[in-house]
């Protein structure tokens, strides 16, 4: 998983897995929700599971504001499954 935030977006790329997301990762990701980022943009993202759930719902309880785009229809189903997909801006 890699993190960049670029022009207020903070771009997400890689597969973002269990296996995947290491607590390195996980903090620096956290850290660049805080910094004013507007939009989450995971269209670069390659495999993800329930790691990238997590993921979000992390960004949204950092920064409330963040809208996301791109969502991985995985990750959509997932909302779906666990009830939570209307707590997603998009």
């Amino acid at each position: 998983m890699n993190c960049e935030l670029r022009d207020g977006v903070l771009h997400l790329s890689g597969d973002i897995t269990v296996k995947t997301v290491q607590p390195a990762a996980y903090h620096r990701f956290c850290q660049l929700c805080r910094q004013n980022a507007a939009a989450l943009d995971l269209s670069a993202v390659g495999r993800a599971d329930s790691a990238c759930l997590s993921l979000l719902l992390a960004a949204l309880r950092a920064n409330s504001g963040i809208a996301l785009r791109s969502l991985p229809p995985a990750v959509s189903a997932l909302a779906e499954l666990y009830e939570v997909r209307e707590w997603m801006p998009l």
